[in-house]
């Protein structure tokens, strides 16, 4: 029997916790230069995402895009584990601002992702104040979903999945087989974010990443969890991608 867990554990181990590529969309529009109590979209989302990496796990990998116009995508990074060269990028990024274009930051980022990325598990991590819903958005973001990327996690600042602005993002991340998480549910943005970043690496959402995760839920395998990667205590839950089992 111990010989069967230890078996058992070094399989999970293996899928489970895998190292994870990330790939960090941050809207860079015209409306992300709003400010709330004083501060800019940009820079809540620019200091959010410093205060993310600080839990940056290093087995992971991750590239930055700031998706700025219809017509400008710009690449900050691309993949590395070096945290000090992924917050370089961060504390530098800028944006002309222009018009929010979701699908096509999906469109570059996810496509950038099955082409480098070194690991299986490949995760969308979009942070965005809001866009149009479209049906053309949803099927982009579908197709990369079926292609392989594992999930798209959808961080919502200041924005709710029942308003319209939030409409087309919850749409994202139910389609991309992740989940919704508002800042307005959390204490903090770097709390939405941080949930996310956590979430895309384990079995939360409809992602195809870690198919033997679900062992976990066993009291007689909770030894076989990772301190760092279980799920943080919130209040509220991030609103869940189709198909997700509540907890």
């Amino acid at each position: 029997m111990r010989i069967t867990l230890l078996l058992l554990a070094i399989v999970i181990s293996g899928i489970v916790f895998a190292g994870t590529s990330f790939v960090l969309t941050i809207d860079g529009s015209g409306s992300m230069t709003a400010k709330i109590n004083g501060t800019v979209k940009f820079e809540i989302a620019r200091t959010a995402a410093l205060c993310m990496l600080d839990s940056f796990n290093t087995s992971d990998e991750m590239a930055i895009y700031v998706f700025e116009d219809y017509s400008k995508i710009t690449q900050l990074t691309p993949f590395t584990n070096d945290v000090s060269r992924l917050k370089s990028a961060v504390r530098g990024m800028d944006s002309s601002f222009g018009m929010t274009d979701l699908k096509r930051g999906i469109n570059e980022s996810a496509t950038y992702a099955l082409a480098n990325a070194s690991n299986q598990n490949k995760v969308i991590l979009v942070v965005s104040d809001g866009g149009a819903a479209s049906e053309a958005l949803n099927k982009t973001t579908l197709a990369f979903h079926q292609m392989g990327i594992s999930k798209i996690q959808v961080v919502g600042l200041n924005v709710k999945s029942n308003q319209p602005t939030g409409k087309a993002l919850d749409d994202i991340a139910t389609v991309g087989g992740g989940a919704f998480y508002s800042n307005l549910d959390y204490a903090s943005m770097c709390d939405a974010m941080k949930q996310a970043y956590l979430d895309g690496k384990t079995g939360e959402g409809n992602g195809k990443c870690c198919p033997l995760s679900w062992l976990l839920r066993f009291p007689w395998l909770s030894w076989l969890r990772s301190s760092g990667r279980h799920r943080p205590e919130a209040n509220i839950q991030p609103f869940r991608g189709m198909g997700e089992r509540a907890h």
